[in-house]
């Protein structure tokens, strides 16, 4: 009879071990819709831009680096690196979605709710789209390319 209990404890415990690491493996950092949805209420402009920049430099360099690559100073004494803000993935999180992660952080990333305000994290937003270059969704192939008509 022990040994049935033990083969089942055992059995649960690999179990719940396979299931929480399947769980840690599709554990993505996703905004929720409303948050997301919001617009950036800061115009994408130099002022705007610098200001970001501003907030960066104070708050976000020493981990994601001067780039935004993830390699800052600080970088190399957290368990997980910090997220690529150079990886053109990035403009697959709108605006919304972004100052909402800057505002909730997540681990290793702290909550910047409380040391920043909206008026910075918008900003901090459109610095940080700066990095990463816009994908090019106008390619079209040959064959999707409109003709031009034959000038008489």
């Amino acid at each position: 009879m022990m040994n049935k209990k033990c083969l089942l404890a055992g059995l649960l415990f690999c179990g719940l071990t396979v299931l929480a690491q399947t769980n840690q493996s599709t554990n993505r950092w996703v905004a929720p819709a409303r948050a997301a949805a919001r617009k950036n209420p800061v115009a994408v402009n130099e002022t705007s831009i610098a200001l970001g920049k501003n907030v960066y430099e104070r708050h976000c360099l020493a981990c994601h680096g001067p780039k935004g690559k993830g390699d800052g100073p600080a970088a190399v004494h957290l368990e997980k690196s910090p997220g690529s803000l150079a990886d053109p993935k990035l403009w697959e999180e709108s605006d919304g979605a972004l100052c909402w992660k800057i505002t909730e952080g997540h681990t290793p990333m702290p909550r910047f709710e409380l040391v920043t305000s909206d008026e910075e994290r918008w900003p901090l937003v459109n610095y940080i789209r700066t990095f990463a270059p816009k994908p090019d969704n106008s390619k079209q192939s040959k064959a999707e390319k409109p003709k031009e008509k034959d000038k008489p």
